[in-house]
C-alpha cells in the first residue's frame, strides 16, 4: 500500500471590512498569482497524481479475495487484488484502454472462478494462491485503469468468462473448441496482423539430439491416437524431423507432436522445451534440433500486443474485447 499523499494547502489571511492595506502592491500580485496557485497546488489531482482518491475507489465491496499463502491468509478486496495482478501480467507503458481491458479479463476469471452453475451471484469469497502478490508495486496508471473498470466484468449467457490472454499471437488467435474446450464457446480464432511486426515475434532454441531425446522421453505423454485427433480436433497433419508428426489447429499451433510411438501436447512441449510459442517448426542442422517459434504464449483470448495496436488506433476497451471474445456482453456489479 502506498503512503498517503498530503497536499498543501494556502491559507488566506482575511482583510479587515473597512481596512486598507499597508501593501497594496503585494495584495494585487496576490490576487493576480492565486488562480495559479490554485491550480499548482490542486490542479495535477485530475492528471496523473491521484493516487489517493483512486484507491479509495478501490475500496473493499461485494467480493474480496482470500489469498491463502505459506504464511496464513490475507483478505484483499477484489479491486485492490486485480489491480496488484495487472501490474504483475502487463506493460505497463501500454495503452490506457489496453489495460482497462486486461483489468476487465483479471475480474471476469476470478468471477468465473466461484460463479454458481445457475449463474446467480456467488458467495463473496474468492480463494487463490498467489505467493507473488503484493511484490511489485503498483502504478498510478494500473490504479486508474481498474478504478475506470471497477466492477466491469466480461460474461457469456449471464455468467463470467474464462478472461484468456496471452502477449503475442502468430498473427491469428486460436479456436477453444479446436483444443476441446467446449465449454468457452467464446474463444473464437480472429486475425491479429499486427503482431507480426512487434520485435519479439520469432524465438530459436537449439537442442543436441540427445539433450532433446532425454527432455521428450521426460515429457508426460497424452493418451490419445492420430485417429480421435483427426476426427475430433480436425487438425493438419505434417511430417517433421526423424519421422516425427506435429499436428496443427486452423490458426497454425501445434495441438500434438508424436514421435517414436509418443503423443505429447503441444502446450507441454512448449513448456518442456522452454519455447515461448507452441507455433512451432523443427530442424535438423548438423547434430542439433532447431526449434523455432512465432509469438509468446497459449494463443486463446486476448493478444496484449494486438490489442494495443488496436488501442494506438483509438479503439476502446469495449471494442478491443469485442473483438477478442465473440458472443460476449459487459456487466457490472456494485
Amino acid at each position: 500500500m502506498k503512503k498517503l499523499r498530503v497536499f498543501p494547502t494556502v491559507k488566506i489571511k482575511g482583510i479587515v471590512p473597512g481596512s486598507f492595506p499597508k501593501h497594496l502592491g503585494t495584495v494585487l500580485l496576490f490576487l493576480l498569482l492565486f488562480p495559479y496557485l490554485i491550480t499548482f497546488f490542486f490542479g495535477n489531482l485530475k492528471e496523473g497524481h491521484h493516487e489517493l482518491p483512486l484507491e479509495e475507489e478501490l475500496k473493499e465491496g461485494r467480493f474480496y479475495v482470500s489469498n491463502i499463502t505459506a504464511v496464513g491468509v490475507e483478505r484483499i478486496p477484489l479491486e485492490h487484488y486485480v489491480a496488484d495482478k495487472l501490474a504483475r501480467c502487463i506493460d505497463n507503458s501500454y495503452e490506457m484502454e489496453t489495460l482497462k481491458a486486461q483489468a476487465v479479463l483479471l475480474r471476469s476469471s476470478l468471477l468465473m472462478s466461484v460463479w454458481e452453475e445457475d449463474c446467480e451471484y456467488p458467495v463473496r469469497e474468492i480463494k487463490v494462491e498467489d505467493e507473488d502478490y503484493g511484490e511489485m508495486g503498483i502504478s498510478e496508471r494500473i490504479y486508474e485503469a481498474v478504478a475506470l473498470t471497477a466492477g466491469i466484468y466480461l460474461a457469456c449467457e449471464n455468467c463470467p468468462v474464462n478472461g484468456s490472454y496471452f502477449a503475442l499471437s502468430n498473427g491469428a488467435s486460436r479456436n477453444g473448441e479446436e483444443l476441446l474446450l467446449t465449454e468457452f464457446p467464446y474463444l473464437k480464432s480472429v486475425p491479429c496482423s499486427r503482431d507480426i511486426f512487434s520485435p519479439a515475434y520469432g524465438g530459436r532454441v537449439l537442442y543436441e539430439e540427445a539433450v532433446f531425446a532425454r527432455l521428450w522421453e521426460q515429457t508426460l505423454a497424452v493418451q490419445t491416437t492420430e485417429e480421435e485427433i483427426m476426427e475430433n480436433q480436425k487438425a493438419a497433419v505434417e511430417e517433421s524431423i526423424d519421422g516425427m508428426k506435429l499436428y496443427r489447429d486452423s490458426a497454425g499451433y501445434v495441438l500434438y507432436l508424436e514421435w517414436k510411438g509418443k503423443f505429447i501436447s503441444g502446450e507441454q512441449f512448449r513448456e518442456a522445451f522452454h519455447i515461448p510459442s507452441s507455433s512451432l517448426h523443427l530442424t535438423k542442422e548438423e547434430k542439433e534440433i532447431v526449434i523455432t517459434s512465432e509469438g509468446i504464449g497459449h494463443g486463446l483470448g486476448m493478444s496484449q500486443y494486438g490489442a494495443n495496436e488496436m488501442a494506438k488506433e483509438g479503439e476502446d476497451y469495449i471494442a478491443i474485447l469485442n473483438y477478442f471474445f465473440q458472443n460476449v456482453t459487459f456487466r457490472k456489479f456494485e
